[in-house]
């Protein structure tokens, strides 16, 4: 069932319970009131009859109930007894001779009975005569066809009113709720036609003050970093596949030169150490586009630990050197800090990756293989300062220095892939730390890393 039938039936039998109620009490309350109405009635009635035989000693109880018989104010089903305290019958007019014993014996504890059956109400009371303070039983009942009519007119106003109000919601919930869902179709419609081909596409926001316009922009958040999302997915596949293809070219060349003749041994030495180059490049591709992968994935994953910044720092140079002994690369700290001060919550290969990536550019990019790192420690974090002794990057380098395969133009003569820099970021990112760039062209560049201290 639809949205546009099924909220006005749900309306509907809100409405209908919530009528029902109210008409429930609203009847419920004045055949109470009407039934006590009359009962005062009544109970006057019977009064009367008794101070009428108790001041005209020479009216007659049979001459009493001619009257009432013939009198034109007679209630239907009107019936008057006076009884006294035994239940013997004083004067009755359409009313029983005695009263039983239990009905007696009910009136003399309760000292007024209320007996309402097929719709004839009848009260029953003690009265004290003001004469001599003789106690007697009044009885009155009628059929209070004026109230019971007026309460039966009531019943079928409530019941009319509450089916005319149900219809009336039912058409204005309708109306109501097919120009609220309308937006929805329209998105509905909207998002059938954005495929991968046309994700350009944006679904409309008539309002965003409701929530139809909050989730139409809520949509329109997740398409802009879907789009994003595939175009950097499809951009990586472009890079990966040119970066790739480049080396496999190399080798392919390489090995057809080769065999285009005979040569000797130290030109076949020196074919396949060409070749062996290209595949260790293409290794470190590969394994970098791993790491950059591994970044990516849940942080929740990772093993965070204390670790002291310094050790890591002091580890990745060590590596670095090793593998590249004419790298200069200086450690030190601003001032000396407490333990503390520089133990941080994080993953010792990561952030050792992430140290070494920074070091190996700043030394490779520079014009000496220099390296300055300086450590300083704050309130709650500390940052670490990569200096080098390079060229600098432009501003428009630097909008984009972050981004996967992204070179800049004056380092296309440099081995590289572009990813050092963005996989770095993301490492940072897991460990709640920040990375940010300082740079002038002609006057080298500074990469500053914040990470939080323990607690």
């Amino acid at each position: 069932m639809k949205i546009i039938d099924r909220q006005p039936l749900r309306a509907s039998l809100i409405v209908s319970i919530l009528f029902g109620a109210f008409s429930i009490v609203i009847y419920n309350f004045y055949a109470d009131f009407r039934q006590k109405e009359f009962l005062k009635i009544l109970r006057q009635n019977a009064i009367s009859r008794e101070r009428l035989l108790a001041d005209s000693t020479s009216l007659l109880p049979a001459v009493l109930e001619q009257i009432e018989t013939n009198s034109e104010f007679r209630m239907k089903g009107e019936a008057t007894g006076i009884y006294d305290t035994n239940g013997n019958a004083i004067y009755v007019f359409s009313a029983e001779k005695q009263l039983s014993p239990p009905l007696l014996k009910q009136v003399l504890r309760k000292k007024e009975v209320v007996i309402d059956s097929l719709n004839i109400d009848r009260i029953l009371f003690l009265y004290e005569v003001p004469e001599n303070h003789q106690k007697v039983i009044l009885s009155a009942a009628a059929i209070d066809d004026f109230g019971y009519a007026k309460q039966e007119r009531l019943r079928d106003l409530l019941l009319v009113g509450t089916f005319i109000a149900i219809i009336v919601i039912i058409l204005m919930m309708r109306f109501f709720v097919k120009r609220d869902v309308k937006p929805i179709g329209q998105i509905a419609d909207r998002m059938e036609q954005i495929t991968a081909h046309d994700s350009n596409q944006r679904l409309p926001e008539a309002n965003l003050h409701d929530e139809v316009g909050q989730m139409a922009r809520t949509f329109n958040d997740l398409l802009d970093r879907l789009e994003f999302a595939y175009t950097q997915q499809r951009n990586f596949v472009s890079y990966v596949t040119h970066e790739l293809r480049t080396p496999l070219t190399i080798m392919q060349g390489q090995a057809e030169v080769t065999l285009m003749k005979e040569r000797t041994n130290p030109e076949y030495r020196q074919a396949l150490e060409s070749v062996k180059a290209e595949v260790q490049d293409m290794i470190k591709l590969v394994n970098e586009l791993l790491e950059l992968v591994r970044a990516n994935a849940d942080a929740h994953l990772v093993d965070l630990r204390q670790v002291r910044v310094d050790d890591l720092l002091w580890q990745a140079r060590g590596q670095l050197i090793q593998k590249k002994p004419h790298y200069e690369i200086n450690v030190r700290f601003e001032e000396v800090p407490d333990s503390e001060d520089i133990t941080v919550m994080g993953n010792a290969a990561l952030l050792k990756m992430a140290f070494m990536n920074i070091m190996e550019n700043a030394c490779k990019y520079s014009l000496e293989p220099v390296c300055q790192v300086l450590i300083h420690t704050r309130k709650k974090e500390v940052a670490v300062r990569f200096i080098d002794q390079g060229t600098g990057i432009s501003e428009n380098d630097l909008e984009h220095i972050f981004e996967p395969f992204y070179r800049s133009v004056n380092t296309h003569d440099i081995s590289g892939h572009g990813i050092g820099l963005p996989l770095t970021k993301r490492i940072i990112e897991i460990h709640r730390g920040k990375i940010a760039i300082e740079s002038e062209v002609g006057n080298g560049s500074t990469i500053i890393i914040i990470l939080p201290t323990i607690d």
